[in-house]
């Protein structure tokens, strides 16, 4: 018997690149949760009142850990862009992949 599959989700958020760093650390210590890509933005972030360039952090974590998730990021950047949350497939499947873990 194989042991029950954990149901993942992704969250995107979008940062200057200077909170980076700060986010992925902050995330690090959240269990089973973790940055697994980081896209840099061509163009400022809308929302911020500056030009400085962006990223957006997609956050791999179990549906349990989101409040912990959440917590930490409006602690380290009260002024990032938080994103919806999809599931793990729907993730895979906007990256055009069929199959993953």
């Amino acid at each position: 018997m194989t042991a029950p599959t954990r149901a993942f989700y992704v969250l995107d958020v979008t940062v200057c690149c200077a909170d980076a760093l700060r986010v992925r650390r902050s995330i690090a210590g959240c269990p089973d949760a973790g940055v697994v890509r980081c896209e840099p933005l061509l163009h400022g972030c809308c929302s911020q009142e500056s030009d400085a360039p962006c990223v957006r952090l997609m956050i791999r974590l179990p549906l349990a850990s989101y409040a912990d998730v959440l917590h930490r990021l409006i602690e380290c950047v009260p002024s990032g862009e938080i994103g919806r949350l999809v599931s793990w497939r729907e993730h895979l499947a906007r990256r055009g992949l069929r199959h993953g873990h």
